[in-house]
């Protein structure tokens, strides 16, 4: 089993012998790799933030949305 520490060596050795001309290309997909994870964290972020509502407060929100959205459709397209 590799540990992440002798990985991360690997990936720097790696990089080190690559072209110079190829580093923007590392170098961006490295910054899409970081912005995956920013996004799923801030996605996340979510995860529970109803686990505690009022079971009334949760029917009323669920039951009229239909409703609610077809009035505000109304409204945006006037």
């Amino acid at each position: 089993m590799t540990s992440d520490t002798q990985i991360r060596h690997q990936l720097i050795r790696r990089i080190q012998r690559i072209r110079a001309d190829k580093l923007r290309q590392l170098d961006d997909y490295a910054a899409k790799l970081e912005e995956n994870i920013s996004n799923k964290e801030k996605i996340l972020s979510f995860a529970g933030a109803w686990e505690n509502i009022d079971g009334d407060i949760f029917n009323e929100l669920t039951d009229n949305l239909i409703t609610r959205r077809q009035r505000n459709k109304i409204r945006i397209d006037e």
